[in-house]
C-alpha cells in the first residue's frame, strides 16, 4: 500500500463508517443525536472572512483532537467537478499570526494548535483562514478517544513496528516487530514522538499513519462493514466524538460528504505538507517558508 493510500485512510476512514451507519438504517435517531455543532457564521463573525467566489474547491478542516489540543490539521480540496482532492497537512509546531477568537485579542506570532485551546474549532477555522486566505467551507473534528473505543470494540489492532517503544512519557512500551494493541496502547501509540526516531513530530505523524492503515485494514478483512448491528456500533462511537459545523451537523449531510470523499480514486488525490523552516526564536519551532507557503495556498 503506497503513502497516498494510507494517508487517504487517514483523511476518511472514519467518514466511511459513519457514512455505512447511515445505510445501515434502524438506529438513524440515536446517530443524529450523537453528533455536537458549532455556528461558524456567529463564532468567526468579528473577523472579516476570505470570500467565497463560485467554481473554487470545496474547502474542508479536518481536526484530531487530543486532551484538548489540536494534535492533527488537515485542509481537504475537492475541486469544483469532485474528481479531485488536495490533502495540505498543517505542522501543529508552526508558529503563525492568530486572529481574535472570542474575547482573545489576535496575537502576531502563536503556534497553529494554540488556537483550539483557545478557542476551539472555530478559532483554528479562523487561524486557517487568516494564514492561507481561503475559505474554510466546513470542518470536522475527531476525538481521539473515540479511537481508542472502536479498537477496543475491534478486539486491538495488530500493527509491525519497525522498533521497539519504551516510552515513559505516553506510557508506551512494547517491542519491535507485530504487536496487538488495544485502545489504551493505541491511543498511546499515536501520541508518543520521543522516544522514536529523531523525536520529531513527523515521526508521530507517520505512528497516525501506519495506525490507521491497520485499523481499516482490520475493519476490511473482517467485514465489519458488511454487518449492520457491527456497522451501527462502530458508527455509535464515532458520532459521539466528532464536532462538526452546523451546516454537515447531521448523519445525511455528513454521509453525503463522505461518499463525495470515499468516490475519489486515491489517484486523483494529492497530499502536501505546508512548506516550513526553523523558526529562528525558537529551534523547536517552525513557520511557513516563503514564499512557498503562499504559493501552495494559492494553487488551491
Amino acid at each position: 500500500m503506497n503513502v497516498h493510500v494510507k494517508r487517504w485512510l487517514v483523511v476518511s476512514g472514519a467518514a466511511v463508517v459513519v457514512a455505512a451507519g447511515v445505510l445501515a438504517g434502524g438506529s438513524y435517531a440515536r446517530l443524529e443525536s450523537n453528533l455536537r455543532t458549532v455556528d461558524l457564521a456567529k463564532e468567526l463573525s468579528v473577523n472579516a472572512r476570505p470570500p467565497s467566489t463560485p467554481g473554487r474547491p470545496l474547502n474542508v478542516l479536518l481536526i484530531g483532537r487530543d486532551d484538548g489540543r489540536s494534535d492533527t490539521a488537515m485542509v481537504v480540496q475537492l475541486n469544483a467537478a469532485g474528481d479531485t482532492a488536495r490533502v495540505i497537512s498543517i505542522p501543529r509546531d508552526t508558529m503563525v499570526p492568530r486572529p481574535r477568537c472570542g474575547d482573545h485579542p489576535p496575537v502576531d506570532v502563536a503556534m497553529f494548535n494554540s488556537a483550539f485551546a483557545t478557542g476551539g474549532a472555530a478559532c483554528t477555522v479562523a487561524t486557517v483562514e487568516l494564514m492561507s486566505n481561503l475559505r474554510i467551507d466546513h470542518f470536522v473534528q475527531i476525538d481521539f478517544a473515540g479511537f481508542r473505543d472502536v479498537v477496543d470494540r475491534l478486539g486491538g489492532v495488530d500493527v509491525t513496528l519497525p522498533e521497539a517503544i519504551d516510552d515513559e512519557k505516553s506510557g508506551l512500551h512494547v517491542p519491535a516487530g507485530p504487536n496487538r494493541l488495544d485502545g489504551t496502547q493505541a491511543l498511546a501509540f499515536v501520541r508518543t514522538r520521543y522516544s522514536i526516531g529523531d523525536g520529531s513530530d513527523l515521526n508521530r505523524i507517520r505512528n497516525q499513519q501506519l495506525f490507521m492503515t491497520a485499523l481499516s485494514r482490520k475493519i476490511a478483512n473482517e467485514n465489519w462493514l458488511g454487518s449492520p448491528q457491527k456497522t451501527f456500533e462502530l458508527a455509535d462511537i464515532l458520532t459521539r466524538s466528532i464536532v462538526t459545523d452546523e451546516e454537515i451537523g447531521s448523519i445525511s449531510a455528513l454521509g453525503e460528504l463522505a461518499g463525495k470523499l470515499t468516490a475519489l480514486k486515491p489517484a486523483n488525490i494529492t497530499f502536501v505538507t505546508l512548506p516550513v523552516e526553523r523558526y529562528l526564536p525558537d529551534p523547536n519551532r517552525v513557520q511557513p517558508k516563503q514564499p512557498e507557503a503562499d504559493a501552495l495556498w494559492r494553487a488551491a
